[in-house]
Parts: C-alpha cells; structure tokens; sequence
C-alpha cells in the first residue's frame, strides 16, 4: 500500500503518505505545477515548478517539505514511486534489485523495473 496527500502551510507544500513499507525504504517524490508545462522556462515566477526528491520511511509515513513562496494559483500534479535505487539491503532482498517481487493493483512496468506508483493532482491556492 503507498498513499499520498499534500497539505500547504503558510508557503511550503508538505508531501506527506501513509505505506506498508519497511522503515528506512525510500518513496521518490515528483511534484510538477501546471504552468512548467505550458510556459517557457525563462518565465517561470519560481525555479522550482518542478521539483522532485525522496523521503524515507518511518513508522509506516513519509513527508517532505517543498518552499512554495513564488508559485501562482495552478494545478499541481505529485507523483511518488516506489522503489528507485538505491534502497537499504533490507528493502533489496524483500523486493528485489528492480521491484521484481512487487505485486499489487499499482505496481507498473517501467522499461524492466517493477514499481509502485500512485498520483495526487490538486488545486494550488497560495
């Protein structure tokens, strides 16, 4: 199971899921604004419209903290995966080097890697 959900607190978006996972697995996060798809980099009122990064697993949650300050009004869309190496040892030998043991409604093929991949898209409104 890999949930996700965001919630924004005073210009930074917080990242934030539930999972099955094993503690210390690591989640690889992808957060894209609307506006990096349709504008021209140079006009981008922030650097970082798309902004990705990993966060681990604790006691069955994982969170991240993305700074929101220039960002407009927008849909956003979060994408988090699951596995992207390199993972502990622990992890390797539960899923395999590539996701091969993953099973499950969310898991996808990915040019020979197996992961599990699920979508959050919501309304940004600083």
């Amino acid at each position: 199971m890999l949930a996700v959900e965001h919630r924004s607190e005073w210009r930074v978006l917080w990242v934030e899921g539930e999972t099955d996972l094993p503690d210390g697995a690591e989640v690889q996060y992808r957060t894209t604004h609307a506006l990096a798809r349709t504008a021209p980099t140079e006009e981008w009122p922030a650097d970082n419209l798309i902004a990705s990064g990993r966060a681990t697993v604790q006691d069955g949650t994982y969170w991240a903290q993305i700074n929101t300050l220039n960002w407009p009004r927008g849909e956003v869309q979060l994408v988090v995966q699951f596995p992207v190496p390199p993972q502990p040892a622990h992890v390797i030998s539960r899923y395999g080097d590539f996701g091969e043991h993953l099973t499950g409604e969310n898991v996808k093929d990915l040019d020979g890697l197996k992961v599990v991949e699920v979508e959050h898209v919501f309304e940004h409104t600083p």
